[in-house]
């Protein structure tokens, strides 16, 4: 099988779809956010953060350095064929999407740190 098969054409489609679940996974830690605000709010005081906080925190940030790894094998792929990764239109959407994630990850990783921090306004209190 040589690189212009049909899927090796269509892999830097993948980096996208990465990309696009790493934007998934801070909406879905967004939602969660607002959700443990609501509910602290609810209970008058400070409540331990939720499994679904931390599980699309990290899941956001793995998909951004997979997208980012990902994005450097295919690279290192098609030069070793003498091509150029961006030579068709999924490449051009790859680095693309690379550029975009090159931020997303920035914020992944401030998103995973302020888990870890404490409440800037302090504790809850209804009184």
């Amino acid at each position: 099988m040589t690189d212009t098969s049909t899927s090796a054409q269509r892999s830097p489609l993948l980096v996208p779809l990465l990309a696009l679940l790493g934007l998934g996974g801070l909406t879905a830690y967004g939602k969660a956010d607002d959700a443990h605000v609501a509910a602290e709010w609810a209970h008058c005081g400070d409540l331990p953060l939720t499994w679904q906080m931390y599980l699309s925190a990290y899941g956001a940030l793995a998909c951004g350095i997979l997208t980012l790894a990902l994005f450097w094998w295919l690279a290192r792929r098609a030069r070793r064929s003498g091509t150029w990764v961006g030579d068709g239109w999924p490449g051009k959407l790859a680095i693309a999407a690379v550029v975009v994630d090159i931020l997303l990850v920035a914020l992944q990783l401030f998103v995973v740190w302020s888990l870890y921090q404490p409440s800037p306004s302090g504790p809850i209190s209804c009184v």
